[in-house]
């Protein structure tokens, strides 16, 4: 469980770090006329979100999270600095059960 979160927060910082330069560079596009990023960031942002939602749905089989959150937290790849929010979410919420594999000698 503890590889299936570490892969999950490498995703999400990745995922929103790309977002954040989409994000930019449409600003820098459309108001002020200067975004000359390209077109790779998108489709980087595309691809490496991809990822995060297989990433975050393994995550969730391997823990059984409300399917709820579990939604909420796929969706925060979509909006900027929000997977960083839910990555924190998520560790808060998996430390115990990440605790009690380590301590059981599973993980």
């Amino acid at each position: 469980m503890k590889s299936a979160l570490t892969r999950y927060r490498v995703m999400a910082y990745v995922t929103g770090v790309f977002l954040l330069l989409l994000t930019t560079n449409v600003i820098l596009k459309y108001v002020l006329h200067t975004g000359h990023l390209g077109p790779w960031v998108a489709i980087g942002h595309g691809w490496l979100y991809l990822i995060y939602v297989i990433v975050t749905v393994d995550l969730w089989f391997r823990t059984r999270m409300d399917v709820t959150r579990t939604v909420l937290v796929v969706l925060a790849g979509t909006i900027p600095f929000m997977s960083f929010v839910a990555e924190r979410w998520v560790r808060t919420q998996l430390a115990p059960l990440i605790a009690e594999e380590e301590a059981a000698g599973v993980g």
